[in-house]
């Protein structure tokens, strides 16, 4: 028996499978290789959040500037952006 890598890519494994199915005739490693695509998702969420802008960026800095305790949750909901949107204000120079 010959010794395998412990680890091989998708597109090898299906490879194989295809060459296993040439070599002994056996029609479903063909099938089980065309099931390793992976499908596309049908529909993606919409973004919820606002686009940072420069100057919403600038204010939301401001704001926690002058409020050093207040939360990131509060702040997003104060701009009406996400907390994430709030951490990339204060983490960037936008």
């Amino acid at each position: 028996m010959v010794a395998v890598p412990n680890k091989r890519s998708i597109p090898e494994i299906r490879d194989r499978l295809r060459e296993l199915a040439e070599i002994h005739g056996i029609p479903e490693l063909n099938d089980l290789a065309d099931e390793t695509f992976r499908k596309q998702p049908h529909k993606r969420a919409p973004r919820k959040s606002t686009k940072l802008t420069p100057a919403m960026a600038a204010g939301i800095r401001r704001y926690k500037k002058a409020n050093p305790d207040s939360h990131q949750q509060d702040i997003a909901e104060l701009f009406g952006v996400n907390h994430g949107r709030v951490s990339e204000a204060l983490n960037q120079a936008i």
